[in-house]
């Protein structure tokens, strides 16, 4: 557990204003619902890597009337979710072992500052997991903190090892993002590149499944 997790457990219910506080100074979630919302139409949303489920709370109010499902390695996903529970699902578990039972396609898949977490050698896995899990015309959605500048890259470094707890963390340059999905992600056209507010290396790239020749990769945790 890492130092943020460990202080923020213990602040009751000041945890979720403190949170909100906290994630704002590297990422406004409430841009990132409003732009995805405005990139497609959904009605059924995966989220690979949901975390505590703040950004769960923005996607079903954009998406009024979605089916939301979160999943996360973590015993704490969807833990500070306070939307509709009618309307999203949260369930301890890795794109692989979702993939594995073969759930209907999603119009919308959403991986926002995962890939950074995951050993290189994985990702492509976990993307090709993620791809036969999106529909046909369906969008999959990857957010990362781009390494581009070296000072505020320094600054998401220190905050995921040492406040979050993740000594592995890995982040990716721009390019190397790009790479990483156009080489993995044939059969997807990317439609969208943009930064999110307040920092530009917070990269949001929007692919769209042009062809049904989607399948399940090898095992693999997100």
């Amino acid at each position: 557990m890492g130092i943020g997790t460990f202080v923020r457990h213990r602040l009751g219910r000041l945890e979720i204003p403190a949170a909100e506080l906290y994630r704002r100074f590297f990422i406004d979630l409430d841009h990132l619902g409003g732009r995805i919302a405005a990139l497609h139409p959904a009605k059924r949303i995966l989220e690979i890597g949901c975390g505590d489920g703040a950004l769960a709370q923005r996607l079903t109010t954009v998406f009024a009337t979605a089916e939301y499902l979160g999943i996360d390695p973590a015993a704490t996903a969807g833990r500070l979710y306070r939307g509709d529970p009618a309307r999203a699902e949260f369930r301890r578990q890795d794109i692989a072992m979702l993939a594995a039972g073969q759930p209907d396609p999603f119009d919308l898949v959403v991986i926002v500052d995962v890939l950074h977490h995951i050993p290189a050698a994985a990702r492509p896995a976990v993307l090709r997991h993620a791809a036969a899990l999106t529909a046909a015309g369906g969008l999959l959605l990857v957010k990362e903190w781009a390494r581009d500048r070296p000072v505020a890259g320094r600054l998401a470094y220190w905050a995921d090892r040492y406040i979050t707890g993740d000594r592995d963390v890995e982040f990716m340059t721009e390019a190397q993002l790009a790479t990483l999905l156009g080489g993995t992600l044939p059969e997807f056209t990317r439609t969208t590149l943009a930064p999110i507010p307040p920092w530009r290396e917070n990269v949001l790239v929007a692919l769209e499944r042009t062809t049904d020749s989607a399948g399940p990769g090898p095992g693999a945790v997100a």
